[in-house]
């Protein structure tokens, strides 16, 4: 266990801004886990917990997000942790994962409970609520629950170890499913995983202007760190015009910009798909994931991440990274 976390990631430094916010935290668990018990939460005893938890059998991994509450305005003294994992491809191990960190979680909370105290009749450790916010593009095919990685689970009933995991599919939310979110950065968040093109993130930033521009001053750091992480995508030229209109005053003149960008944007596309028909549409593209795996490694990103992102097979990414 370690009491400071820290990442060289770009795509979980940008999920990581996000969560960070708690009034995206809160928004998350009410709108999207739409679990009855996050009505309940004491929102000023929330808070992120300093402590992350790398697990021997997953040295590459650590528990992403973990928060600390009590329910009922500290009138039920409840605490429980959220724990939440950021995930961009399916992971079949998730709900072992899961399991190593809610044990450590619970063994950190024992070992630095009062010794008498935990012998008492009514010691009770802190509930702990796994769940997974998934931004691959394919469809989560993992089990979320437990007992469903035991050989022959169904003949054993409740003999079993068991829990189940929340899964928050980033790609099932659209315009309708997003427009009473409490939280603006969540909504806009998502909304910009969601895009599946350049394209797509202008004219999404362009439907929700009006709401970018009325962001708090923190609200606006994360989102521009989310619009940092397209450079490793499209280039920076794209990610400093969109941030330069993002933070213009004038609405009529944001409104001109955008309209202006997406149109370029589309042209560009198009030319991409004319000059990969004439040079074998297979081969160019195929050439430009290489050149964009290779600026993504560079940055840090996992093979995981980068075949994710690029399409490109794992094996092939593993050899660039190699190279």
């Amino acid at each position: 266990m370690n009491d400071e976390k820290t990442t060289d990631n770009p795509h979980d430094t940008r999920l990581r801004g996000l969560f960070d916010n708690k009034e995206a935290f809160i928004s998350f668990l009410r709108d999207c886990v739409k679990a009855a018990w996050a009505d309940d939460i004491d929102e000023d005893s929330l808070k992120r917990s300093p402590k992350s938890f790398i697990l021997q059998d997953f040295k590459k991994k650590e528990a992403d997000i973990l928060y600390e509450a009590t329910l009922n305005k500290g009138k039920e003294k409840v605490l429980f942790y959220v724990l939440l994992e950021n995930q961009s491809r399916v992971d079949y191990r998730m709900n072992y994962r899961l399991l190593l960190y809610i044990v450590e979680i619970l063994r950190d909370y024992y070992n630095h409970a009062d010794e008498k105290a935990r012998r008492r009749r009514d010691f009770k450790f802190p509930a702990v609520i796994p769940m997974v916010f998934y931004t691959g593009s394919g469809k989560w095919t993992a089990a979320t629950s437990l007992k469903e990685m035991f050989a022959g689970y169904g003949r054993f009933g409740d003999s079993l170890l068991n829990f189940s995991y929340g899964l928050v599919d980033a790609k099932s939310y659209d315009d309708e499913s997003v427009k009473d979110f409490r939280s603006k950065l969540l909504k806009i968040m998502i909304m910009l995983e969601c895009s599946r093109d350049f394209g797509e993130v202008i004219e999404t930033a362009k439907r929700y202007k009006d709401e970018i521009r009325e962001m708090n001053e923190e609200e606006r750091r994360v989102l521009d760190a989310a619009i940092d992480i397209l450079d490793e995508v499209y280039g920076g030229v794209e990610r400093l015009k969109l941030k330069e209109i993002l933070h213009q005053k004038n609405a009529e003149r944001v409104d001109s910009m955008l309209v202006d960008v997406i149109a370029n944007a589309r042209k560009r596309e198009r030319n991409l798909i004319r000059q990969g028909k004439a040079e074998g549409r297979a081969e160019g593209a195929r050439a430009a994931k290489i050149e964009t795996a290779k600026k993504l490694i560079k940055k840090g990103l996992t093979v995981e991440e980068v075949s994710d992102l690029t399409g490109l097979e794992v094996a092939a990414v593993q050899e660039l990274q190699e190279n």
